[in-house]
């Protein structure tokens, strides 16, 4: 299921890089028809069924909080809205994942961890349908959500300008810590968290796709840590990478289990073109648990434990 999941989130990268400036020039512009405004507050109910989506054409589509705001498992991801000619061609995919897509239900087992989301798709009358999601239900549901982040996500990258050089590799830390690899590029603006809970927060981890990835490997337990390895990886490895810490994590999990100090745990520095750098510290001598540098300024968040699938991930993304 993750190397799936991850193969399709890194054929959609590849697929948007080529397909976005296809897009978004669309008609000339007196053959565009008006786009609604976008009402920048996400509705509390949709009004159109979600069978609307794919037929009736769509002005914008976006990623918004969920309707129920004590729900801890929602998934991180972008900001933004999707308009005009590729919002068309967005709504028309998520339509087509419809088709045959599982039903999961809360408690119900799952066959990756739980990661919920909301889009709403804005249609040229108006009306707001409403799809929800868990990356954890079915790799239905993980293209559904691919679909709309990859989109977002490259879209800010069109907007950014072009990618530079890749960066110098880091300095790997002393120690299993995320605060010491962090840079704020052009990207980080849209990093900074909303005034809410931080708990309740959906910033993702990057803005832009990961461009790089550097990864420093550590054994021994506790302090008493000796880095053994250092790498660095670009597209489309960095990008499955981030991609796979976004949904292979479960969120706010904990658990017990005997301490494994022969075990190698990892610090991942994830680069985009602009040079923002957010890092990751998976620590599997404890139960693979994960910590982010999250926002701007970053700040050390606990994210849950690692899938074994994203360890194995990073270990086997060495050259």
């Amino acid at each position: 299921m993750v190397a799936v999941a991850a193969a399709i989130a890194a054929a959609l990268v590849v697929a948007l890089v080529v397909a976005v400036p296809r897009l978004l020039p669309g008609l000339a512009p007196d053959e565009r028809a008006a786009t609604p405004a976008v009402d920048p507050t996400c509705v509390a109910r949709a009004d159109a069924p979600v069978g609307e989506v794919g037929v009736q054409p769509a002005a914008w589509v976006r990623f918004c909080p969920l309707a129920d705001e004590g729900a801890a498992q929602r998934v991180r991801h972008p900001q933004g809205v999707v308009t005009g000619d590729l919002a068309a061609s967005v709504a028309a995919s998520l339509a087509e994942t419809q088709d045959g897509r599982p039903e999961c239900t809360p408690f119900q087992e799952t066959p990756g961890p739980t990661g919920l989301f909301r889009i709403e798709v804005g249609l040229a009358d108006g009306r707001v349908a409403e799809i929800a999601g868990d990356t954890g239900c079915s790799a239905r549901d993980q293209v559904l959500f691919a679909q709309l982040e990859t989109t977002l996500l490259m879209q800010a990258a069109g907007e950014a300008g072009p990618p530079g050089a890749m960066p110098a590799p880091v300095t790997c830390p002393s120690e299993l810590t995320t605060v010491r690899t962090n840079a704020d590029g052009a990207s980080a603006g849209l990093l900074v968290e909303p005034p809410r809970e931080r708990w309740q927060s959906t910033v993702p981890l990057l803005a832009l796709p990961a461009v790089a990835a550097d990864v420093c490997a550590y054994r021994g337990d506790g302090r008493r840590r000796e880095p053994v390895d250092q790498w660095q990886v670009g597209l489309p490895v960095a990008e499955t990478v981030r991609s796979a810490a976004t949904t292979r994590v479960w969120l706010g999990a904990v658990a017990d289990c005997e301490p494994d100090p022969g075990a190698t745990s990892y610090v991942v520095v994830l680069t985009d073109a602009t040079g923002t750098a957010r890092t990751l510290a998976i620590d599997t001598t404890r139960c693979s648990t994960v910590q982010a540098a999250v926002g701007t300024p970053p700040v050390d968040t606990y994210l849950g434990l690692a899938e074994p699938g994203l360890v194995r991930l990073v270990q086997r993304s060495r050259p």
